[in-house]
């Protein structure tokens, strides 16, 4: 599709105004690289990176890295307008749109960032560098916007049961992958060493649906978050009681989690899941459901807690880019053949690792008043 068929404006990044930016290294996934564009208080295109309310800086510039497969940024953005979009709320989205890049120069001056920050990035994303392309893409900036906001990021996952697993299994689709990831990936004990190892503990996604009434669950869930997150979030040593509270009090009440499950569940192919997905792609209406699907699976949610108790908690999705349905089915295939072939959707256990799942805790008929204190 055509840029100019897309519903927004395009402004333009001038190779002129560029030069006249500072670019700071914000972090990268496998196929972009996000930065931070600082401008001058008088530029007369600091608008473009500006909320047009507080006038604050609120958008980050992502860029393409150089030579990956993934779809071209026009595509993305009318999938996200087309396709995305409609399913939530403004306020419960990640806001993106397209930003045109004047000049080759562009990317040199971004390489060089890159090349000064190689040793901060991770082990196999070193090397990697920016392409020279049309567009790039503004994407709202969910970090602190004051140093006291509390903000966490998570990727919600499979929010129901996969299709496909079998009756009797015992686990969700995600605790299972993550018992085969941790298979493949443990490191070896030596044999000199026989101290005792921490257990490594799955978060079951399916824990964020059952904190309204589940007290275990939304433990694991803090527990989580103080654990797995960088800076760990604390009641005491590092979230004041009243954002730590606000935060609780969210996890029980929102309703985003159960909007991505419904989501998610509406667009997954009736029910053939990834292992029936191969006859029902052969219609193009089911094969752009599946995709729909999956991308819905693998978005993150990102959450601001402000530190102004007058202001209201903000959580939004991101990262919903179109999914490559055709170059990943034999994937998804072939990870749901192993997950039911090898019994990690049932009693599989491994040394090291503890699943904890919340559709165990259903079946066996846990009661909801046990677990762990959530403070």
């Amino acid at each position: 599709m055509s840029p100019q068929n897309l519903d927004i404006s395009i402004p333009t990044l001038p190779l002129t105004s560029a030069n006249n930016y500072k670019f700071k290294f914000v972090g990268e996934g496998a196929a972009n690289i996000v930065f931070e564009v600082v401008t001058e208080p008088q530029d007369e295109n600091r608008s473009i990176f500006q909320s047009e309310v507080t006038f604050e800086s609120y958008y980050l510039l992502r860029v393409p890295k150089a030579g990956t497969k993934a779809h071209k940024y026009v595509e993305l953005q009318e999938y996200w307008e087309t396709a995305v979009k409609g399913l939530f709320r403004p306020e419960n989205l990640v806001q993106q749109r397209l930003i045109r890049l004047e000049g080759e120069e562009l990317a040199s001056r971004l390489n060089r960032v890159l090349e000064q920050e190689e040793e901060s990035r991770r082990a196999d994303y070193r090397g990697s560098r920016v392409a020279a392309v049309e567009y790039g893409m503004l994407v709202e900036d969910m970090r602190k916007r004051n140093p006291d906001d509390l903000t966490l990021e998570f990727k919600p996952k499979w929010l129901a049961q996969s299709p496909n697993a079998p009756a009797s299994a015992t686990r969700c689709r995600n605790c299972a992958r993550e018992l085969l990831r941790y298979e493949r990936t443990k490191p070896s004990d030596s044999l000199d060493d026989k101290s005792p190892k921490p257990k490594t503990t799955i978060l079951c996604p399916l824990n964020f649906l059952a904190c309204p009434t589940s007290p275990p669950a939304l433990a694991d869930v803090l527990a989580y978050l103080a654990t797995a997150l960088d800076p760990p979030i604390r009641r005491v040593e590092t979230t004041p009681p009243a954002q730590y509270g606000r935060l609780v009090h969210w996890l029980r009440t929102n309703d985003l989690i159960p909007r991505l499950r419904a989501a998610q569940l509406a667009h997954d192919g009736d029910g053939a899941g990834p292992l029936g997905a191969a006859a029902a792609a052969r219609e193009p209406a089911a094969a752009a459901s599946l995709q729909l699907a999956m991308t819905l699976r693998d978005c993150a949610c990102f959450v601001r807690v402000p530190a102004d108790p007058g202001a209201p908690v903000e959580a939004k999705l991101g990262d919903l880019d179109k999914k490559n349905w055709v170059a990943k089915l034999e994937y998804w295939q072939g990870m749901e053949t192993k997950l039911i072939e090898g019994r990690y959707y049932e009693g599989r256990e491994a040394d090291g690792i503890e699943v904890n799942c919340q559709l165990q805790r259903v079946k066996e008929g846990v009661p909801k008043k046990e677990g762990r204190p959530i403070a």
